[in-house]
């Protein structure tokens, strides 16, 4: 008989590039991207890397209870106000510190829906609530939309305001969805207050259901960019239209009725991003725009931009879709869509989010948000103990109104599985080093998992360990002074052995971390 030779492992050494990719709950763990996430909470993807998100401050504490409606206003001079509804009033939070008396109080509600207007007398908030007289607030100050003949300022007629429910600007014209109804309600274009034509789209919606909200989509099909109004029912069916007056047949056409899955529940299921129009449906994220490509051409691309977090989507509106403060909120400067998630939980909200220039997802956890708005470009957020939070700002979260305190992010990231560059054969893993850029050391723990087996790591301690140089242990002139940016590279201890292994991390943050890539060192063998 002859002895088996032995092969002795080849030793290789490889780098991934961080998960750029972004969160994916759609593919196979055996055919993922090895750039993508299998858990991504509290890191940001970019092109160049993946970075811990920024933390929040409060901004304005007081307001008694749950800010379930933020808004801001926006002069056409350049003055901005920011306004909060918390349980029964509303306070002018526009600037930083403990609010005042509220501006309005004995409100029925706070969950109100919002527009702007802009006509020759100047920029006009409005908001309705269903329940209540409207509000309205220009540089004149704050006013009550009340029932009346239309004629008299801040006067409704042929619409009770404390019927509507929702409201938005197309075209120069109000329109106002009233609640439970698939009627429309439109004023004369440029006013805010007056007498109300009616539009029936109910006709249009063959499953049935009420509007639940109204919104314009601008499209450029070629011959320039043109408004159309998009009617949401609360069954799931959107009727577009395009044109500018609704009593006018040769200017108002119908473009298309499309299905797309009923919006979640409270009337924010929608966020313009570019020239495109996103819907937050029982089904996920729709895009307008691929929607209505979608139906001139056969197999077309899918028009949900949630597909490749389907998985995840489907299992948190199956679980939560009947909670109020799901929103869609897009945030031009930071190029972020967020989908806020409610949670039965206090403190238990998160937020899907999309990096707009890359497409890819991530989830956020940390704020408790009841309802987001952007303020002066920056995003905000209410929470459910009577705070506004300026958002995305610093390194730190819950910071208080002396700038003072605050925790440090914790995040988490497990990477899809790597075959390191050789399919079907067995590996280990002896070292592994995450290649960071950082203002200041980062805390993380980590570890390896292997052939699809997830398995938790513990959460690191707060001390990260120093990035400087011992006295006597570099050259002079050649080590990594403190200040700027540094390169965190720590070699660390790996164990076990499989086919397919992925690096699995959590970080502990106070500033800026960027992740880069991942080096390993490990060996192969021939056989299974």
């Amino acid at each position: 008989m002859f002895a088996t030779p032995v092969t002795q492992a080849d030793n290789k050494i490889t780098t991934v590039p961080a998960p750029i990719g972004g969160l994916n709950a759609r593919d196979s763990l055996a055919a993922m991207p090895e750039t993508d996430a299998v858990v991504m909470v509290n890191y940001w993807p970019q092109p160049y890397g993946v970075s811990v998100r920024k933390g929040y401050q409060y901004w304005a504490t007081g307001l008694g209870g749950e800010v379930s409606t933020l808004a801001q206003w926006a002069g056409v001079s350049g003055e901005l106000k920011l306004f909060a509804w918390a349980v029964h009033e509303v306070y002018d939070v526009s600037s930083r510190g403990p609010v005042g008396l509220p501006a309005i109080t004995g409100l029925t509600n706070a969950f109100w829906q919002t527009t702007t207007v802009v006509n020759a007398a100047g920029s006009h908030l409005l908001a309705v609530n269903g329940a209540d007289d409207g509000i309205a607030y220009d540089s004149t100050g704050i006013n009550r939309i009340i029932a009346g003949d239309g004629v008299a300022a801040w006067t409704w007629s042929g619409l009770d305001p404390k019927t509507a429910i929702q409201l938005t600007d197309h075209q120069h014209r109000l329109w106002v969805v009233k609640k439970d109804s698939a009627i429309g309600y439109y004023l004369p274009p440029d006013a805010v207050y007056g007498v109300f034509e009616s539009f029936d789209f109910g006709p249009l919606f063959s499953r049935g259901g009420y509007i639940s909200f109204m919104t314009t989509w601008t499209i450029d099909d070629g011959n320039g960019a043109e408004d159309h109004l998009v009617v949401a029912s609360s069954r799931g069916e959107v009727a577009v239209y395009a044109g500018t007056d609704p009593s006018n047949a040769t200017t108002w056409a119908l473009v298309g009725v499309y299905y797309v899955g009923a919006p979640v529940k409270g009337r924010r299921s929608y966020s313009k991003v570019g020239g495109d129009l996103y819907l937050l449906t029982q089904q996920g994220i729709a895009s307008m725009a691929e929607l209505l490509t979608s139906t001139k051409v056969n197999e077309a691309t899918s028009a949900f931009k949630s597909n490749k977090i389907q998985f995840l989507m489907s299992e948190l509106i199956g679980t939560y879709g009947d909670l109020a403060n799901w929103q869609l909120s897009y945030v031009p400067k930071i190029n972020m869509l967020i989908c806020n998630v409610p949670s039965v939980v206090l403190g238990g909200n998160t937020q899907i989010v999309a990096n707009q220039i890359i497409g890819a997802w991530a989830q956020f956890s940390g704020m408790d948000a009841a309802c987001w708005t952007t303020y002066d470009a920056q995003p905000f957020f209410g929470d459910y103990e009577g705070r506004v939070h300026v958002a995305w700002y610093g390194g730190l979260d819950r910071v208080d109104l002396a700038g003072l305190g605050g925790t440090a992010v914790l995040a988490e990231v497990q990477q899809a599985y790597s075959y390191l560059n050789s399919l079907g054969t067995q590996k280990q893993v002896g070292m592994y080093r995450p290649n960071f850029i950082v203002a200041t050391p980062v805390a993380y723990k980590s570890g390896i998992e292997y052939d699809f087996q997830g398995s938790s790591v513990p959460a690191p301690d707060s001390v990260a360990p120093s990035l400087g140089s011992l006295w006597d242990d570099s050259k002079w002139g050649t080590a990594q002074w403190y200040g700027g940016t540094s390169n965190q590279r720590i070699w660390s201890q790996a164990s076990g052995m499989g086919v397919a292994a992925s690096v699995h991390l959590k970080t502990v943050s106070t500033n800026d971390v960027l992740w880069i890539s991942t080096d390993y060192s490990y060996k192969v063998g021939t056989l299974l």
